[in-house]
This record gives C-alpha cells, sequence and structure tokens, in this order.
C-alpha cells in the first residue's frame, strides 16, 4: 500500500515510522526540516534555553543554600549554540529512523491535489508527482495574526523568530499569556529583558484553574515581569527614527501609551489550510481545521488528517496519538479514540505548570509544596497540586511547582484507569521526592491527611 504523508511534524514523521512498521510504503514530503516547528522552532530550542537561564532566575534561592553566585553571568553565543545543537540532535534522530524504518523522504512543497496524486515543488524547484493509495495530511499550524498587527522578524515578531533576534531587547512586549507567552517571558527576563505580558482575557493560561494559576501569576511578578491581564492591543506603531514601537493598550476601557523596542505576538496557532490540497480531495475543512472521524479519517475514507491541521489539540504528545490512531485504521489494526480531555497541559514556567482533564468537580482538595520534605530541602516554598473528585475517583488535576510537567503523567495514569482514590494512598512513593505530593493529597482527600 502506497501511504503519503505530507508535513514531517510530529504527527507526520511518527504516522510514517508506523505506517512502514505495519507493512505501507511510505512517502515522506517535507518542504523544510523534518521535525516541524516543535523541534526546529518550539519546543526542544525554548526548553534547552530555559535550562540555561534557570541558574540566572534562581539565583536568589541558590544562594540560600550557601552557593555565592556574586560573579554570575552568561554567555548569549553558548546559550545559542547549546540550543542548536539539542536541535540538531533531535532532527538528526527524526532522520535516522525515518531512514531505519524505509520512509522515502522528499524535500518540496506539497502543492496541489490531483486524483489520487499530489504534486510538489521539489526544493530545484522541479515539479514531480507522487501517487498514493492512502493520504495523511499533517500539515501543522501557523501563527495566529492579530487585526491591525504586521509582523516582520526584527521588531514586531512571532515566535518562529523569538529565539533568532540578534539583540537582547531592552524592552519587550508578549502578547499573549499562554504556554508560549510565558515561555519567553521568563527566557528574556532572565537574559536582562524589561519584559511585560499582555493577555486579553481575565487571566493568563485561560480555562485553567484560577487558584493554580494565581500562584504561578504571583511568581511571574516576583521575577519581575508586569502582566497585565483584562487588557488589549488597541494600535501599534513602529516609530523607525526612533527604533521603537509605540502601542496603546486598552485595559477595561482605560488607555494607556507605552513604548518597546521589540513585541512578540503569542496570541495561538491556527491550522495551516491549504485549499489547492483539500478541495480537489473533496475533504471537509473549515478556518477551525479539517473534520475528522475518532480514527483521524476525513470525509474523503482515503485521506486522514493528524496534528494540529485538524485543530483538535495543538501539542506535540496529541499529535503523537493521533499518527498512531491514523496509521492503524488504515491497516485495519484495532485502536482505539482519544480522549482529549486527558491530554496533559504543560508550561515550562518557572514554577512549571502542569494539568489533566476537567479542572471542576463535585469536590476538590490541596496539598502545598511547602509540606514537602524535598521542597524544603530546596528552599521550595510555592507550589501546590490540586485535584478534582468525583465519587472517589479523580476527574482532574493541576499541578504548579518543581517538576510538575514529570508528575502530572502519574496523574492521568490514575484518571484514565479510575482508579479508586483510597487504592492510590497504598502506592509507597519514594522519600524524599516531589511525587509524595500527589500520594500526600489523595490522603487529604481521603480524609486522613499525614503531614498537613
Amino acid at each position: 500500500m502506497k501511504i503519503v504523508i505530507i508535513g514531517g511534524g510530529p504527527a507526520g514523521y511518527v504516522a510514517a515510522i508506523r505506517a512502514s512498521q505495519m507493512g505501507g510504503e511510505v512517502t515522506l514530503i517535507e518542504k523544510e526540516n523534518v521535525g516541524g516547528t516543535c523541534v526546529n522552532r518550539g519546543c526542544i530550542p525554548t526548553k534547552a534555553i530555559l535550562k540555561s537561564v534557570h541558574p540566572l532566575l534562581e539565583r536568589e534561592k541558590i544562594e540560600q543554600l550557601g552557593v555565592n553566585f556574586s560573579d554570575l553571568n552568561y554567555d548569549i553565543n553558548k546559550i545559542r549554540s547549546h540550543s542548536n545543537k539539542a536541535v540538531i540532535m533531535s532532527r538528526q534522530g527524526i532522520e535516522y529512523l525515518l531512514k531505519k524504518n524505509n520512509v522515502t523522504v522528499v524535500k518540496g512543497e506539497a502543492v496541489e491535489a490531483q486524483g489520487k496524486s499530489i504534486i510538489l515543488k521539489t526544493t530545484e524547484n522541479k515539479e514531480e508527482k507522487v501517487n498514493f493509495d492512502k493520504l495523511i495530511i499533517a500539515l501543522g499550524s501557523v501563527v495566529s495574526k492579530i487585526p491591525k498587527i504586521e509582523f516582520d522578524t526584527n521588531k514586531v515578531i512571532t515566535s518562529d523568530y523569538a529565539l533568532l533576534l540578534k539583540e537582547i531587547p531592552k524592552r519587550l512586549l508578549i502578547i499573549g499569556g499562554g504556554a508560549v507567552g510565558l515561555e519567553f517571558g521568563i527566557i528574556y527576563k532572565a537574559l536582562g529583558s524589561s519584559v511585560t505580558i499582555v493577555e486579553m482575557m481575565e487571566q493568563i493560561l485561560p480555562g485553567e484553574d484560577s487558584e493554580s494559576v494565581e500562584i504561578l501569576n504571583k511568581s511571574l511578578i516576583k521575577s519581575g515581569i508586569n502582566v497585565i491581564t483584562s487588557c488589549k492591543v488597541e494600535n501599534l506603531e513602529v516609530d523607525s527614527s526612533k527604533n521603537e514601537i509605540k502601542l496603546s493598550l486598552n485595559k477595561e476601557g482605560s488607555l494607556t501609551e507605552e513604548i518597546f523596542d521589540v513585541v512578540l505576538v503569542a496570541a495561538g496557532r491556527k491550522p495551516n489550510i491549504n485549499d489547492n490540497i483539500l478541495k480537489p480531495l473533496n475533504v471537509e475543512y473549515s478556518v477551525k481545521g479539517i473534520v475528522v472521524n475518532d480514527y483521524m479519517q476525513t470525509s474523503n475514507p482515503d485521506v486522514f488528517a493528524i496534528g494540529d491541521i485538524n485543530g483538535k489539540s495543538m501539542l506535540a504528545h496529541t499529535a503523537y496519538k493521533e499518527a498512531i490512531i491514523a496509521s492503524c485504521k488504515i491497516f485495519d489494526k484495532e485502536t482505539k479514540p482519544i480522549n482529549y480531555d486527558l491530554m496533559p497541559r504543560c508550561v515550562y514556567s518557572l514554577p512549571e505548570f502542569a494539568s489533566v482533564g476537567k479542572t471542576k468537580g463535585e469536590k476538590s482538595f490541596v496539598f502545598p509544596y511547602s509540606a514537602n520534605g524535598r521542597a524544603r530541602a530546596h528552599a521550595i516554598k510555592e507550589g501546590m497540586i490540586k485535584i478534582f473528585t468525583e465519587d472517589n475517583y479523580i476527574t482532574g488535576c493541576t499541578i504548579v511547582g518543581e517538576n510538575a510537567t514529570e508528575l502530572i503523567a502519574s496523574v492521568e495514569i490514575a484518571i484514565k484507569e479510575k482508579i479508586d482514590i483510597k487504592k492510590l494512598t497504598d502506592i509507597t512513593f519514594p522519600h524524599p521526592t516531589f511525587s509524595e505530593v500527589f500520594g500526600e493529597v489523595c490522603e487529604v482527600a481521603i480524609g486522613l491527611p499525614l503531614h498537613i
């Protein structure tokens, strides 16, 4: 069976590997580098830089532990070199896996569909035709635009260019208080920028538990980041003569004029729709994404759509699962639909923030990091785990604190497998570890707390 996959990001390359493992003759079309935004401009390089700058942000806390950082400084070129190395290693790893699994990778841009063929332009600007029995569309997403704001690569930028700035801006405005905006805000604050984050909703991380978000919000403000919620950008003007940007900010009807050196727009992403491919294939779609069933199949039974392009959940780990489901469906292998409520949502902030499931329930229970032995040993006072329950089962959770993004998977298992909270208290968590906060909050939930 000839399977063609358009897009080599997290969805596309995983689908290519799995489809090949199942016996398909797989061709992967990618116009740039495999790994997509995640590997090349997002997840991997930002986490590499965050690791580099954490000591700069935690200087005060580390000095409490008896380590003197009076001469603490950084080398931006080495930081960028480390980030680039992480990207290259990840990309090369994917390329190796594709080759090992006999996937044919074609460098070029898919521009049109004709019958059961994809027309593409190669990097040499030549036109080629690739035939398929089944087609998987994994074109990813693009940065959402804001009315009246024009992007460039220097002064008004998107997250695609945020790591490419030649100089660290003195005054940086970030539009959008989601995961991307917060992570870049922390990076540039650590590197010396005066950072302001503007979010149009009532809180950063809209939709997440407000009590948990407030802990993160206070931490950001304490670090020196200016966080403004319920605020919109009304007007933006680049003054080339002064090499600065003038903005009008509207906070609940009150207008203020502000000046910044760089504006980073981090107001979300949208599916990368290509009419010339979708219309000839009679695939149903809208600006929100390609319409798919539980098995990633579109209105055309020979065409599948996975990852950001279907608009369901724009996360790399969601893309991985959708890729496997689509591959299994193509080869009639047993597979289960995704429960999108159980896709962990992670923010690599300081402290980290993670959530899974429904952040509302009949009851909720909290255990603070300040009552955890490992946290005390690390001089950590802020943070908590909060679970939401119904009928003695966990239905959702938020964690804000050290290692939150690592801990959240344990809660996901508990929710997915419907493990009674009483049974969860039978688990022995190693001491001293941050993992104990999960065991402790379960003890709070059954009314038998030990350390609080």
